[in-house]
């Protein structure tokens, strides 16, 4: 089970759901300051200029296996047992234009578990889409599976 860790900042979402991520899977010694170090080592922009999943490579070259699944695969956790947990990516849409505005929750079997401020340890998975999706969030339509050893999601 992913256990919560509150942002500590504004726009350090990525941070903390990477942790929360690693630490389910390979244990306490991966804490944020360990995770924000490490970060320092990988780009966090590609050669255009567009923000780049970092925590993709920081997985892979931890140990751990990953693969992107459709969105409506979310429902396949609970085969897993809690051998795999992820990344999902959403964006806020009512801004203005031209401003972005990303964010990152974990997932594991038992819902969401969201950094942000005041968020409680674990959402149900649908209830938060909603919420978010009602509060103007559109997901991404992929999210990242990460696990110890090889998986199929399909």
């Amino acid at each position: 089970m992913i256990s919560r860790i509150p942002q500590r900042t504004q726009d350090d979402c990525t941070i903390c759901v990477v942790t929360m991520v690693i630490a389910a899977l390979l244990g306490s010694a991966y804490t944020y300051d360990r995770v924000l170090a490490d970060s320092r080592k990988y780009c966090k922009t590609g050669d255009s200029g567009m923000f780049s999943a970092w925590w993709e490579t920081y997985f892979q070259d931890e140990g751990l296996h990953c693969c992107y699944c459709r969105l409506n695969g979310l429902c396949s956790f609970s085969r897993y047992s809690g051998e795999v947990v992820g990344l999902l990516l959403m964006e806020v849409l009512n801004l203005k234009p031209g401003q972005r505005v990303g964010h990152v929750v974990a997932i594991d079997e038992y819902g969401v578990v969201d950094p942000a401020d005041n968020a409680p340890d674990h959402i149900a998975l649908d209830a938060y889409i909603e919420g978010r999706t009602h509060h103007g969030f559109a997901f991404e339509s992929e999210w990242l599976a990460v696990s110890r050893r090889r998986f199929d999601m399909t």
